[in-house]
């Protein structure tokens, strides 16, 4: 499928009943878990607002103390939405002053914070679980085995990590970015950093400081070459490489290995394949050798009906092993979404369709036959880098997302060939749509799978 783009850049939209559900965009969330946002009518698509799609860890660590900050939580609702949407802000902000009216468009764009706090419920119990040693102790370490004069030296207290961020740092995870003070000969410095504890060769906790980076360095890592395009945006994307790639690290040997992107932190981590042990079983679910070998080898799993002890009942997740935990990511999207037997994913759910996609007008006929769940042919969209590009764009209902194509979706490529023909040229700028496109033509636009 010759698909060039979905809309993966996604805002996070809150809105509370106690001020009459009047939307805002999330900017940016504080280490204290405050949130910095926007109304929702005031937004525009190149706003600098929170992206959400590569920030999942930031939304962990906000929901999982989400419940905990706020007196009446209920109140609060939060949702996903395509940044090219904000182009309509004052329409969409109508909807969502009226949730339950439209709570069948909504209900595809909302976050429900459980899903965050299953995620580090999962962590933790994975962390728990491999201390067998220790059956009755919930954690990896006590806290009287932690030097905690040393952290409160640099102002971290058991108080300001909270009861979760101190149970991760205790089970050996990362902590969320803390403010860390230090004094240097008598000048006070201040730097955002994550904390966590490593095992010493005599099995006693050692604090790790990991400073942040302003951005990653995605080109090079200890010196070895990363040349592969897809791994640099999977790791941007998933914070995982997605497969194995050949480092030389330390005494001049190569090993096979994976990579994982610590987005908070922006540091890049690896482990070698040899050292990765995948267990036979997860969650109820024993693995196949074929699941087994892909995740040794970086990709994502779907396994299936896993049992969650904390929620009484099975789930699906994709699982990804992720260097910098230690263990797995896992990902819910798109899986709580089942359609009916005989119902077109049409009639089952509804996307939002835009006035404007990518600085371009929709005309009537266009919006129509997307809200028609066909391909509409759009010309000059703007790709992002100061060019522009023509495409077939049709609603993904799966993704709740627009795909762009080269050819109509909707028909053959022979048919669609002989439509295209028909269609104005295309600038300079624009992509040709008898043939595939090259990566350095798309510039800022990333293939969908």
């Amino acid at each position: 499928m010759d698909n060039l783009k979905d809309m993966k850049d996604e805002v996070l939209v809150m809105t509370n009943a106690s001020d009459g559900n009047t939307p805002h965009v999330v900017e940016r969330i504080g280490q204290d878990g405050s949130l910095k946002t926007r109304p929702l009518a005031k937004a525009k698509p190149d706003g600098d607002f929170l992206k959400i799609d590569r920030s999942e860890s930031i939304l962990e660590s906000f929901f999982s103390n989400f419940k905990r900050q706020f007196d009446n939580p209920s109140d609060f609702r939060f949702y996903h939405l395509p940044a090219e949407l904000l182009a309509n802000a004052k329409e969409l902000a109508a909807l969502f002053r009226n949730p339950e009216e439209n709570k069948e468009m909504l209900g595809e764009y909302r976050l429900e914070p459980e899903q965050y706090a299953t995620k580090q419920a999962e962590e933790l119990k994975q962390a728990s679980a491999t201390d067998e040693s220790a059956p009755q102790q919930s954690t990896k370490w006590g806290m009287e085995q932690v030097d905690w004069q040393q952290l409160a030296r640099m102002g971290i207290t058991p108080e300001s990590l909270g009861e979760i961020g101190t149970a991760r740092l205790l089970n050996g995870h990362e902590s969320a970015v803390l403010n860390l003070k230090t004094n240097f000969e008598g000048i006070k410095i201040e730097t955002p950093a994550c904390i966590r504890l490593v095992e010493s060769p005599d099995g006693k906790p050692v604090l790790n400081i990991e400073c942040c980076k302003q951005r990653p360095e995605l080109d090079y890592y200890f010196g070895n070459e990363i040349p592969d395009r897809l791994m640099k945006e999977n790791l941007l994307k998933t914070h995982n490489a997605g497969s194995t790639i050949d480092l030389t690290i330390a005494g001049g040997k190569e090993e096979t290995c994976l990579l994982s992107l610590n987005p908070k932190t922006n540091r890049l981590h690896h482990i070698p394949v040899s050292e990765i042990k995948i267990p036979s079983e997860i969650n109820g679910v024993t693995l196949t050798e074929n699941q087994r070998l892909d995740l040794s080898f970086g990709r994502s799993v779907l396994v299936e009906n896993m049992w969650s002890e904390r929620h009484q009942k099975h789930y699906d997740a994709r699982l990804q092993y992720n260097v910098c935990k230690g263990g797995f990511d896992y990902d819910f999207r798109g899986l709580n979404r089942k359609v009916e037997q005989g119902q077109s994913q049409s009639e089952q759910r509804e996307i939002i369709i835009p006035k404007k996609l990518k600085g371009v007008d929709l005309t009537d006929e266009q919006v129509n036959a997307l809200k028609a769940g066909k391909a509409a042919y759009v010309e000059g969209m703007s790709d992002g880098n100061g060019g522009t590009f023509n495409a077939y764009v049709r609603p993904n209902y799966e993704k709740m997302k627009f795909d762009f194509f080269r050819w109509n979706p909707d028909k053959s490529r022979k048919q669609s060939q002989g439509q295209t023909n028909e269609q104005p040229k295309q600038s300079a700028q624009t992509t040709s749509q008898n043939r595939r496109v090259r990566k350095s033509e798309k510039k800022g636009i990333g293939a969908s799978l």
